[in-house]
């Protein structure tokens, strides 16, 4: 780590002069976009998550019910999007679709950025402690984290599978980027009534091949991501999927209710995921969609939100997607490993 305002541990002595610092980097990054910058941002926001405050404050699930009318997921477009649309969306219905959130040329960037990032050779290496432009594994994730990218023996010809984001620095810092333009960092302090942040393993770079008719588990990522949380979850569709098209695209189930089901019961393959059956008898009053994304389209929903990864037996092209789970900061767990934002 550079500079001389870190001190022997590597770590700087206050939450704010960690921000001030990020701050500091971020500008420097747009200008330049060096590796280093990107890779001493990550570092900074993995130690930033350590000293994150820990009494939980309160917030208001109240919204102003504005999609009351709607059966399924409502949708809207990039221009409507706002704080007190996130809240009727996601506690009113479940989720909200947001049509056209990222422009073509961004959608473009972020897909090589993925690519570039699955096909390096870091990717693969026994030495974490070495790095490239595209993959470096910061010394500050917790010891024993794989990662979904640390495979043996992978393919490098292959650009299908996942990499934690922090894993990838200049994409990370790209995607902070975006946030920043959206005006998300604001939205979500409105939604949370406090600063939002990310995590290690929940902000993931996704492509994921053809399912050739198969399918993933249904699932719920409040059962395995920790106590009394509160979360909002940005999916972001960079290739064209889900309902008529050739790529593995997203099942939901459009529920506002906020219960965490049962799992390893009713005929579900893993004890972590919902069974076929219970999610019949859940979708029997509640839709279950498959939504039609563009590229740059997304999706909003929390960690209620019963999912899964689409199974579609004419599938053949792969879909790549960004996943970036956000956290009130007074309410992220640390088993996730908060990362500031």
């Amino acid at each position: 780590m550079n500079g001389n305002r870190f001190n022997k541990n590597g770590s700087l002595s206050e939450l704010s002069d960690i921000q001030r610092h990020l701050q500091h980097l971020q500008e420097r990054f747009r200008a330049d976009e060096l590796p280093e910058q990107a890779a001493e941002m990550i570092d900074l926001r993995i130690l930033g998550g350590r000293k994150l405050p820990v009494e939980p404050v309160p917030w208001s699930p109240d919204h102003d019910d504005r999609f009351k009318a709607e059966v399924a997921f409502p949708e809207i477009n990039k221009s409507q999007l706002s704080a007190a649309a996130l809240k009727a969306g996601i506690l009113g219905q479940g989720g909200i679709i947001v049509r056209g959130l990222m422009d073509g040329d961004t959608v473009n960037n972020f897909k090589a950025c993925i690519s570039n990032s699955l096909k390096s050779p870091q990717r693969f290496s026994e030495d974490q402690s070495e790095s490239d432009s595209w993959f470096r594994r910061s010394e500050y994730v917790a010891k024993g984290s794989e990662g979904p990218a640390r495979i043996r023996g992978g393919d490098l010809s292959s650009d299908h599978g996942s990499v934690w984001a922090v894993d990838s620095p200049i994409t990370a810092a790209r995607l902070v980027d975006f946030y920043g333009e959206l005006g998300l960092r604001e939205m979500l302090h409105d939604c949370f009534n406090g600063a939002a942040v990310l995590s290690v393993r929940k902000w993931v770079l996704r492509s994921v091949p053809p399912m050739k008719g198969g399918s993933k588990g249904w699932h719920q990522d409040g059962r395995f991501m920790g106590q009394d949380i509160k979360t909002i979850n940005l999916w972001v569709a960079l290739s064209e999927c889900g309902e008529g098209t050739e790529c593995p695209g997203l099942e939901l189930v459009a529920d506002n209710r906020r219960q965490i089901h049962e799992t390893g019961t009713h005929g579900a393959w893993l004890d972590w995921t919902v069974g076929p059956e219970l999610v019949e008898e859940i979708a029997q009053d509640r839709p279950l969609v498959c939504p039609y994304f563009q590229p740059g389209d997304a999706i909003f929903f929390d960690h209620y939100c019963l999912h899964r990864t689409a199974e579609g037996p004419n599938d053949t092209l792969s879909r790549f997607a960004l996943e970036s789970w956000f956290f009130a900061e007074s309410r992220a767990p640390a088993k996730q490993q908060p990362v500031l934002f």
